[in-house]
């Protein structure tokens, strides 16, 4: 569905204003089940529904997780005796199957802001939108902003969501 609206960029006289127009069909949606990437997956299908777009919804699994010790993984990160990586990616689709959005979820696997990237070209995306920050503490600063790594070298639009 092509969606127009009126507008333009401050560089251009009010008298250069035309019709903008801009076709979304595809949205890539990457979740880990945190809560910034559930308020992400919540912008993501409100989108898909506004746009008649189709919505992926992809965890990527670094096999960093099997490299923890026990004590290291968080009581929260599983809810209802899902891990929360999969809890992600059954949120997305129910949101999705509760609003009339298709759906589809896949987990891959390797170097999360690449995969993202790779993945957004690979499905032909037409936006990605991300949570702010899945990681908190020195997780977060040990291996950087997923956001920030995905704004830079994406090719599509990318919506940050700040939970």
């Amino acid at each position: 569905m092509k969606v127009c609206i009126k507008g333009a960029a401050e560089e251009i006289k009010l008298g250069d204003i035309q019709e903008v127009c801009h076709d979304i069909g595809k949205i890539l949606v990457p979740t880990d089940g945190s809560e910034p990437a559930v308020a992400a997956t919540e912008y993501a299908v409100i989108l898909a529904k506004t746009f008649d777009a189709k919505l992926k919804a992809i965890f990527v699994d670094t096999g960093m997780e099997a490299l923890q010790l026990p004590e290291e993984i968080e009581t929260e990160d599983v809810y209802e005796g899902i891990h929360h990586s999969i809890k992600g990616l059954a949120v997305a689709k129910t949101m999705c199957e509760r609003n009339g959005v298709e759906c589809e979820i896949e987990i891959v696997q390797g170097g999360v802001a690449k995969r993202i990237i790779h993945t957004a070209e690979e499905w032909g995306a037409d936006m990605i939108v991300v949570g702010d920050t899945g990681r908190t503490g020195l997780k977060r600063i040990a291996l950087g902003s997923v956001a920030e790594a995905v704004v830079k070298a994406s090719e599509v639009p990318v919506m940050v969501v700040k939970s």
